[in-house]
């Protein structure tokens, strides 16, 4: 449907797929997350952090589709596809997670491994001299969209966004297919053994923040060197 092809794919074909690809995968986990949180309302009880995992999974995917749409084009077929696959994945997702939750976290897991598959590829063929995709890409500069969410430096490569795309979607096929594996009352019951991920990102946030502000404090005073948290130079 999409014109990909494992060997030598043309550019115009990773859009498409990558598209389609991501607004579908961003649905699951905003599901997911719905679901769970209907659930602690009706049971007046903590949903123990899985609401928050599922959630940030949906909003990566978003992501993943925002960058996409800073670097590719959506013509009105594909925004048809993207929206006819929207309408029918919701309720049949929907339905999925409603007879059994590990059901829903098994399909997202094994769609996740279609996606690192097909990023897997497509970073292999875009790195590989001859190819069209190292043609087309080989000094193509990564949206500032994508080196904004990712901190990533400001001469980041294209390529460079393909990689983190894949390493996010392997954290999502890996987390999926944790979830599915574990009994009802593990799922329901237990504290999400992935919270330590989300704190360890969230310091690691507030530190990098804290970096920008006090470098750009001492920038601001003069003379003052950047790299440096002390001066002689009073900063009051």
């Amino acid at each position: 449907m999409t014109g990909y092809q494992h060997a030598d794919p043309p550019p115009t074909s990773i859009g498409y797929r990558l598209i389609i690809l991501e607004s579908v995968a961003g649905v699951p986990g905003m599901l997911g997350g719905m679901f769970r949180h209907f659930r602690s309302l009706r049971q007046l009880e903590r949903d123990h952090g899985f609401i928050f995992t599922l959630l940030e999974e949906a909003e990566n995917e978003r992501m993943h589709l925002i960058v996409c749409m800073s670097f590719f084009e959506a013509g009105p077929v594909t925004r048809f596809v993207v929206s006819a696959g929207q309408l029918a994945m919701t309720p049949f997702l929907a339905g999925l997670y409603l007879v059994r939750p590990q059901l829903l976290h098994r399909f997202v897991g094994y769609l996740e491994e279609t996606a690192v598959h097909t990023y897997t590829n497509i970073v292999t063929m875009a790195e590989t001299p001859g190819t069209k995709l190292h043609t087309a890409w080989s000094d193509v500069r990564a949206p500032t969209t994508a080196i904004e969410y990712w901190q990533m430096p400001d001469d980041a490569m294209w390529v460079d966004c393909l990689k983190r795309m894949l390493a996010d979607e392997s954290h999502h096929r890996d987390v999926n297919h944790a979830l599915a594996s574990m009994p009802h009352e593990t799922l329901f019951g237990d504290d999400n053994p992935f919270v330590h991920e989300h704190m360890a990102d969230y310091e690691a946030g507030v530190k990098r923040r804290t970096e920008r502000v006090l470098k750009r404090a001492l920038e601001e005073v003069g003379g003052v060197d950047a790299n440096k948290t002390r001066s002689d130079k009073a900063l009051a």
